[in-house]
Protein backbone atom coordinates (compact mmCIF):
# COMPACT_ATOMS: atom_id res chain seq x y z
CA UNK A 1 0.00 0.00 0.00
CA UNK A 2 1.38 3.39 -1.01
CA UNK A 3 1.67 5.78 1.93
CA UNK A 4 2.06 9.50 2.37
CA UNK A 5 5.66 8.86 3.39
CA UNK A 6 6.30 7.19 0.00
CA UNK A 7 4.94 10.27 -1.77
CA UNK A 8 7.12 12.52 0.37
CA UNK A 9 10.27 10.53 -0.44
CA UNK A 10 9.61 10.57 -4.17
CA UNK A 11 8.77 14.29 -4.16
CA UNK A 12 11.76 15.14 -1.96
CA UNK A 13 9.63 16.78 0.74
CA UNK A 14 8.49 15.95 4.28
CA UNK A 15 5.28 14.00 4.97
CA UNK A 16 3.85 17.13 6.61
CA UNK A 17 4.39 19.05 3.36
CA UNK A 18 2.39 16.41 1.50
CA UNK A 19 -0.37 16.93 4.08
CA UNK A 20 -0.30 20.70 3.51
CA UNK A 21 -0.52 20.24 -0.26
CA UNK A 22 -3.48 17.86 0.07
CA UNK A 23 -5.42 19.88 2.64
CA UNK A 24 -4.40 23.46 1.97
CA UNK A 25 -3.87 23.83 5.72
CA UNK A 26 -0.71 25.88 5.06
CA UNK A 27 0.49 27.67 1.93
CA UNK A 28 2.99 25.85 -0.32
CA UNK A 29 4.79 26.96 -3.45
CA UNK A 30 3.52 26.05 -6.88
CA UNK A 31 6.71 24.09 -7.59
CA UNK A 32 6.24 22.05 -4.40
CA UNK A 33 2.60 21.33 -5.22
CA UNK A 34 3.57 20.17 -8.70
CA UNK A 35 6.31 17.86 -7.37
CA UNK A 36 3.90 16.34 -4.87
CA UNK A 37 1.20 15.87 -7.50
CA UNK A 38 3.63 14.19 -9.89
CA UNK A 39 4.65 11.78 -7.10
CA UNK A 40 0.99 11.08 -6.30
CA UNK A 41 0.25 10.33 -9.95
CA UNK A 42 3.36 8.17 -10.37
CA UNK A 43 2.64 6.07 -7.28
CA UNK A 44 -1.13 5.94 -7.61
CA UNK A 45 -1.50 7.26 -4.07
CA UNK A 46 -5.02 7.47 -2.61
CA UNK A 47 -5.11 10.03 0.22
CA UNK A 48 -6.36 8.77 3.56
CA UNK A 49 -9.58 10.69 3.99
CA UNK A 50 -9.52 10.53 7.78
CA UNK A 51 -5.92 11.68 8.09
CA UNK A 52 -6.59 14.59 5.74
CA UNK A 53 -9.67 15.57 7.71
CA UNK A 54 -7.82 15.63 11.00
CA UNK A 55 -4.94 17.57 9.48
CA UNK A 56 -7.51 20.10 8.32
CA UNK A 57 -8.92 20.23 11.90
CA UNK A 58 -12.30 18.84 10.87
CA UNK A 59 -11.96 15.52 12.69
CA UNK A 60 -13.43 15.85 16.12
CA UNK A 61 -13.96 12.34 17.54
CA UNK A 62 -11.85 9.41 18.65
CA UNK A 63 -13.69 6.29 19.80
CA UNK A 64 -12.16 4.02 22.44
CA UNK A 65 -13.45 0.63 21.34
CA UNK A 66 -13.85 -2.16 23.87
CA UNK A 67 -15.43 -5.42 22.83
CA UNK A 68 -19.19 -4.97 22.81
CA UNK A 69 -19.62 -8.26 24.69
CA UNK A 70 -18.06 -6.69 27.79
CA UNK A 71 -20.33 -6.35 30.82
CA UNK A 72 -18.76 -3.05 31.84
CA UNK A 73 -15.79 -0.74 32.05
CA UNK A 74 -13.83 -0.63 35.30
CA UNK A 75 -11.60 1.94 37.00
CA UNK A 76 -8.45 0.46 35.44
CA UNK A 77 -9.94 0.98 31.96
CA UNK A 78 -10.87 4.58 32.78
CA UNK A 79 -7.23 5.41 33.55
CA UNK A 80 -6.23 4.58 29.97
CA UNK A 81 -9.10 6.70 28.67
CA UNK A 82 -8.19 9.68 30.86
CA UNK A 83 -4.62 9.56 29.57
CA UNK A 84 -5.86 9.46 25.98
CA UNK A 85 -8.19 12.39 26.60
CA UNK A 86 -5.36 14.43 28.10
CA UNK A 87 -3.32 13.98 24.91
CA UNK A 88 -5.96 14.98 22.34
CA UNK A 89 -8.76 17.06 23.86
CA UNK A 90 -6.69 20.25 23.91
CA UNK A 91 -6.82 20.00 20.09
CA UNK A 92 -10.62 20.05 20.14
CA UNK A 93 -10.90 16.28 19.63
CA UNK A 94 -13.52 14.53 21.76
CA UNK A 95 -12.96 11.03 23.13
CA UNK A 96 -16.01 8.80 23.50
CA UNK A 97 -16.67 5.18 24.47
CA UNK A 98 -19.53 3.57 22.51
CA UNK A 99 -21.65 1.14 24.46
CA UNK A 100 -23.80 -1.32 22.51
CA UNK A 101 -25.84 -4.46 22.76
CA UNK A 102 -24.24 -7.89 22.69
CA UNK A 103 -23.57 -8.50 19.04
CA UNK A 104 -20.77 -9.33 16.64
CA UNK A 105 -17.79 -7.02 17.15
CA UNK A 106 -17.55 -6.22 13.45
CA UNK A 107 -21.32 -5.71 13.01
CA UNK A 108 -21.36 -3.20 15.86
CA UNK A 109 -18.29 -1.47 14.49
CA UNK A 110 -19.71 -1.32 10.97
CA UNK A 111 -22.81 0.43 12.29
CA UNK A 112 -20.66 2.92 14.15
CA UNK A 113 -18.43 3.71 11.17
CA UNK A 114 -21.34 4.04 8.76
CA UNK A 115 -23.05 6.48 11.11
CA UNK A 116 -20.19 8.94 10.56
CA UNK A 117 -19.65 9.32 14.31
CA UNK A 118 -16.18 7.77 14.34
CA UNK A 119 -13.27 9.70 12.82
CA UNK A 120 -10.46 7.70 14.45
CA UNK A 121 -10.23 4.74 16.82
CA UNK A 122 -8.22 3.37 19.72
CA UNK A 123 -8.78 -0.37 20.13
CA UNK A 124 -8.78 -2.01 23.57
CA UNK A 125 -9.13 -5.72 24.44
CA UNK A 126 -7.00 -6.45 21.37
CA UNK A 127 -7.01 -10.10 20.25
CA UNK A 128 -4.59 -11.92 17.94
CA UNK A 129 -5.47 -10.98 14.33
CA UNK A 130 -8.23 -8.80 15.74
CA UNK A 131 -11.12 -8.67 13.27
CA UNK A 132 -12.00 -5.11 14.36
CA UNK A 133 -8.53 -3.92 13.41
CA UNK A 134 -8.82 -5.48 9.96
CA UNK A 135 -12.20 -3.86 9.37
CA UNK A 136 -10.94 -0.41 10.40
CA UNK A 137 -7.84 -0.73 8.23
CA UNK A 138 -10.00 -1.75 5.27
CA UNK A 139 -12.23 1.29 5.87
CA UNK A 140 -9.13 3.51 6.22
CA UNK A 141 -10.16 4.68 9.66
CA UNK A 142 -7.01 5.86 11.52
CA UNK A 143 -6.47 3.29 14.27
CA UNK A 144 -4.09 2.78 17.18
CA UNK A 145 -3.98 -0.27 19.45
CA UNK A 146 -3.58 -0.41 23.19
CA UNK A 147 -2.48 -4.00 22.98
CA UNK A 148 -0.97 -6.35 20.41
CA UNK A 149 -2.67 -8.24 17.57
CA UNK A 150 0.48 -9.74 15.98
CA UNK A 151 -0.92 -8.73 12.60
CA UNK A 152 1.73 -8.14 9.94
CA UNK A 153 1.34 -4.58 8.64
CA UNK A 154 -1.31 -3.89 11.26
CA UNK A 155 -2.14 -0.69 13.04
CA UNK A 156 0.52 0.90 15.27
CA UNK A 157 0.14 0.54 19.00
CA UNK A 158 1.48 0.59 22.53
CA UNK A 159 1.45 -2.30 24.98
CA UNK A 160 2.90 -3.43 28.28
CA UNK A 161 6.03 -5.56 28.36
CA UNK A 162 4.42 -8.60 29.94
CA UNK A 163 7.66 -10.57 30.24
CA UNK A 164 9.15 -7.85 32.40
CA UNK A 165 5.89 -7.54 34.31
CA UNK A 166 5.85 -11.23 35.25
CA UNK A 167 9.54 -11.14 36.11
CA UNK A 168 9.01 -8.24 38.52
CA UNK A 169 6.19 -9.98 40.37
CA UNK A 170 7.74 -13.43 40.66
CA UNK A 171 11.20 -12.12 41.56
CA UNK A 172 9.68 -9.93 44.29
CA UNK A 173 8.06 -12.95 45.93
CA UNK A 174 11.14 -15.15 45.54
CA UNK A 175 13.30 -12.49 47.17
CA UNK A 176 10.90 -12.50 50.13
CA UNK A 177 11.41 -16.27 50.47
CA UNK A 178 8.32 -17.70 48.75
CA UNK A 179 9.00 -21.00 47.01
CA UNK A 180 5.50 -22.35 46.32
CA UNK A 181 3.21 -19.89 44.53
CA UNK A 182 -0.38 -20.13 43.30
CA UNK A 183 -0.84 -18.54 39.87
CA UNK A 184 -4.53 -17.75 39.57
CA UNK A 185 -4.88 -16.63 35.95
CA UNK A 186 -7.89 -15.81 33.78
CA UNK A 187 -9.08 -18.65 31.58
CA UNK A 188 -7.75 -17.58 28.17
CA UNK A 189 -10.31 -19.80 26.43
CA UNK A 190 -13.04 -17.48 27.69
CA UNK A 191 -11.40 -14.21 26.66
CA UNK A 192 -9.53 -13.64 23.40
CA UNK A 193 -7.56 -10.59 24.55
CA UNK A 194 -3.87 -11.01 23.84
CA UNK A 195 -3.01 -9.40 27.19
CA UNK A 196 -4.36 -12.33 29.19
CA UNK A 197 -2.61 -14.90 27.02
CA UNK A 198 0.66 -12.98 27.25
CA UNK A 199 0.34 -12.62 31.04
CA UNK A 200 -0.29 -16.35 31.51
CA UNK A 201 2.60 -17.35 29.28
CA UNK A 202 4.93 -14.85 30.91
CA UNK A 203 4.27 -15.93 34.50
CA UNK A 204 4.88 -19.55 33.52
CA UNK A 205 8.25 -18.57 32.05
CA UNK A 206 9.14 -16.51 35.11
CA UNK A 207 8.18 -19.36 37.46
CA UNK A 208 10.52 -21.71 35.59
CA UNK A 209 13.27 -19.11 35.46
CA UNK A 210 13.23 -18.62 39.25
CA UNK A 211 12.72 -22.30 40.05
CA UNK A 212 9.54 -21.88 42.10
CA UNK A 213 7.07 -24.67 42.72
CA UNK A 214 4.16 -23.32 40.72
CA UNK A 215 0.50 -24.28 41.03
CA UNK A 216 -1.42 -22.92 38.03
CA UNK A 217 -5.17 -22.43 37.92
CA UNK A 218 -7.05 -21.19 34.84
CA UNK A 219 -10.08 -19.57 36.44
CA UNK A 220 -13.21 -17.70 35.42
CA UNK A 221 -13.24 -14.07 36.49
CA UNK A 222 -15.48 -14.50 39.52
CA UNK A 223 -15.22 -14.35 43.29
CA UNK A 224 -15.92 -18.04 43.90
CA UNK A 225 -12.93 -19.06 41.77
CA UNK A 226 -10.66 -17.32 44.24
CA UNK A 227 -12.51 -18.19 47.44
CA UNK A 228 -12.24 -21.92 46.87
CA UNK A 229 -8.43 -21.69 46.86
CA UNK A 230 -8.35 -20.73 50.57
CA UNK A 231 -8.67 -23.31 53.34
CA UNK A 232 -8.64 -23.10 57.12
CA UNK A 233 -4.84 -23.15 57.27
CA UNK A 234 -4.12 -21.03 54.20
CA UNK A 235 -3.82 -21.36 50.45
CA UNK A 236 -4.46 -24.57 48.54
CA UNK A 237 -1.66 -27.11 48.07
CA UNK A 238 0.67 -25.48 50.57
CA UNK A 239 1.18 -22.27 48.58
CA UNK A 240 2.21 -19.15 50.48
CA UNK A 241 1.50 -16.49 47.86
CA UNK A 242 -0.89 -15.71 45.00
CA UNK A 243 -0.16 -14.04 41.67
CA UNK A 244 -3.31 -13.20 39.68
CA UNK A 245 -4.61 -11.13 36.77
CA UNK A 246 -8.26 -11.63 37.77
CA UNK A 247 -9.65 -8.88 40.03
CA UNK A 248 -12.72 -10.90 41.01
CA UNK A 249 -10.69 -14.01 41.84
CA UNK A 250 -8.34 -11.92 43.99
CA UNK A 251 -11.34 -10.43 45.79
CA UNK A 252 -12.51 -13.99 46.45
CA UNK A 253 -9.14 -14.95 47.95
CA UNK A 254 -9.22 -11.87 50.18
CA UNK A 255 -12.81 -12.46 51.34
CA UNK A 256 -12.16 -16.13 52.11
CA UNK A 257 -8.99 -15.27 54.03
CA UNK A 258 -10.88 -12.78 56.19
CA UNK A 259 -13.69 -15.27 56.76
CA UNK A 260 -11.19 -17.88 58.00
CA UNK A 261 -9.34 -15.45 60.26
CA UNK A 262 -6.20 -15.37 58.13
CA UNK A 263 -4.06 -12.26 57.99
CA UNK A 264 -2.72 -10.50 54.91
CA UNK A 265 0.19 -10.55 54.34
CA UNK A 266 1.26 -12.54 57.42
CA UNK A 267 -0.47 -15.76 56.35
CA UNK A 268 -0.48 -15.26 52.58
CA UNK A 269 0.94 -12.71 50.15
CA UNK A 270 -0.84 -11.27 47.12
CA UNK A 271 0.43 -9.76 43.85
CA UNK A 272 -1.91 -8.50 41.14
CA UNK A 273 -0.82 -8.46 37.50
CA UNK A 274 -1.79 -5.47 35.37
CA UNK A 275 -4.58 -4.11 37.56
CA UNK A 276 -5.43 -2.35 40.80
CA UNK A 277 -7.41 -4.31 43.41
CA UNK A 278 -8.49 -3.20 46.91
CA UNK A 279 -7.73 -5.60 49.76
CA UNK A 280 -9.40 -3.74 52.64
CA UNK A 281 -12.64 -1.75 53.00
CA UNK A 282 -10.52 1.32 53.78
CA UNK A 283 -8.85 1.25 50.37
CA UNK A 284 -5.54 -0.52 51.01
CA UNK A 285 -4.45 -2.08 47.71
CA UNK A 286 -2.86 -5.30 46.56
CA UNK A 287 0.80 -5.02 45.55
CA UNK A 288 0.72 -4.55 41.78
CA UNK A 289 2.97 -5.15 38.80
CA UNK A 290 1.70 -3.13 35.87
CA UNK A 291 2.11 -0.08 33.70
CA UNK A 292 1.33 3.57 34.38
CA UNK A 293 -2.09 3.41 32.72
CA UNK A 294 -2.70 7.16 32.24
CA UNK A 295 0.80 7.52 30.77
CA UNK A 296 0.18 4.63 28.39
CA UNK A 297 -3.10 6.25 27.32
CA UNK A 298 -1.26 9.51 26.64
CA UNK A 299 1.29 7.64 24.55
CA UNK A 300 -1.52 6.04 22.55
CA UNK A 301 -3.00 9.48 21.89
CA UNK A 302 0.35 10.86 20.82
CA UNK A 303 0.88 7.90 18.51
CA UNK A 304 -2.55 8.44 16.97
CA UNK A 305 -1.75 12.09 16.22
CA UNK A 306 1.62 11.08 14.81
CA UNK A 307 0.09 8.39 12.61
CA UNK A 308 -2.43 10.88 11.24
CA UNK A 309 0.49 12.96 10.05
CA UNK A 310 2.34 9.94 8.66
CA UNK A 311 0.17 6.91 7.90
CA UNK A 312 3.18 4.69 7.25
CA UNK A 313 3.84 4.29 10.97
CA UNK A 314 3.63 0.67 12.10
CA UNK A 315 4.75 -1.54 14.97
CA UNK A 316 4.03 -1.94 18.68
CA UNK A 317 5.98 0.03 21.29
CA UNK A 318 6.42 -1.87 24.55
CA UNK A 319 6.17 0.12 27.79
CA UNK A 320 8.24 -0.87 30.82
CA UNK A 321 6.18 -2.02 33.81
CA UNK A 322 6.69 -1.13 37.47
CA UNK A 323 6.11 -2.83 40.80
CA UNK A 324 4.09 -0.84 43.33
CA UNK A 325 4.44 -2.35 46.81
CA UNK A 326 1.17 -1.67 48.65
CA UNK A 327 2.08 -3.92 51.57
CA UNK A 328 0.24 -7.09 50.60
CA UNK A 329 3.46 -9.16 50.49
CA UNK A 330 5.76 -10.34 53.26
CA UNK A 331 8.07 -13.29 53.93
CA UNK A 332 6.15 -16.55 54.34
CA UNK A 333 5.19 -17.59 57.84
CA UNK A 334 7.70 -20.02 59.39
Amino acid sequence: MVTRADVARLAGVSPSTVTYVLTGQRPTTRATRERVQRAIDALGYRPNRHASLLAARSVRTVGVLFRMQRSGIDANDLEYIEGLRASVESLGIQVFVPVGRRTSAVDALETLVQSGALDAAVLMDVAPDDEREQYLLNEKVPTVLIGTSHRVDGAPGVDADFKQMADLGVRHLVELGHRRILFLMRDIRADRSNAYMAQSQSVRLAARRYGVEAVFRACPDNVLAGAREVGASGLAEGCTAVVSNSPSALEGVIAAAWARGLSLPRDLSLVSVGLTVARTPTGDLVTEVGVDRPALGRRAGGLLLQSLEDDSIRGITLVDPRLIDHGSTAPPAP
